[in-house]
């Protein structure tokens, strides 16, 4: 038995679905241009009717309809891609939405990179090394060649800012283990403290600035005009 021929006319194509949209789309764009010239149009009369006669003026004058109803204008492409969206189903953006690209590669302006802590530490100033990889920090002990200093306290993985020796801008505060005077060399000393260096130490980053006005005791904070750390002594 033949198969059963469904009734004409019950069914489109998908062609058919497209042209029907496509004509639709072209229709409400000359639509869109129709209203938008007759606009212009109208507020060119009224602008005409309201302004006394006088000769035409070259320069400037001439340019300020344009500058306040061109803006119409330029929204048109805006209008006709929601209407694309509209008709068409096709996948849009939101208002306002933002895009990122996925991409890792920079550099670091201000000589400040984050890292992640491996441990909580109590105290502002102290130095970093690298720690359990390439994007984590750990506290830096006694002749580490340290990553440089933080501002902020560190909480066991969460994001801490480290501003890196050798890169970051100004001058850097450190806190110090009470060994240090103004002038001296420093390295990283215990528990994330600086501490006095000497000739044929390892891991100097920098010289002590510490004013009359300033303290110096153990667990002060100080300032180093720092340089990239030594790996070896010299």
């Amino acid at each position: 038995m033949p198969p059963r021929k469904g009734r004409p006319g019950t069914t489109k194509t998908t062609n058919e679905k497209t042209k029907m949209k496509m004509n639709t789309l072209f229709l409400v764009v000359a639509l869109v241009a129709v209203v938008v010239a007759m606009f212009a149009l109208a507020v060119a009369a009224i602008q005409k009717a309201r302004q006394p006669h006088r000769r035409q003026v070259i320069g400037n004058a001439n340019r300020k309809f344009f500058r306040s109803h061109m803006r119409k204008v330029y929204l048109a492409p805006l209008l006709i891609q929601r209407m694309f969206g509209i008709l068409l189903d096709t996948p849009k953006m939101s208002a306002g939405s933002a895009c990122f690209a996925n991409i890792g590669e920079g550099t670091f302006e201000h000589g400040v990179k984050t890292y992640i802590a491996d441990a909580a530490t109590a105290s502002r100033y102290l130095l970093y090394k690298k720690g359990t990889d390439v994007d984590h920090s750990a506290i830096a002990g006694l002749n580490d060649v340290v990553l440089g200093p933080s501002n902020d306290q560190a909480e066991a993985g969460m994001p801490i800012a480290i501003q890196l020796l050798g890169a970051a801008k100004g001058t850097l505060r450190v806190q110090t283990d009470g060994t240090i005077a103004d002038g001296d060399y420093v390295k990283s000393g215990a528990v994330g403290q600086a501490t006095k260096a000497t000739t044929g130490d390892a891991g100097i980053f920098g010289i002590a600035v510490i004013g009359t006005d300033a303290s110096s005791a153990a667990g002060d904070t100080i300032q180093v005009r720092h340089t990239l750390p030594s790996k070896l002594a010299f």
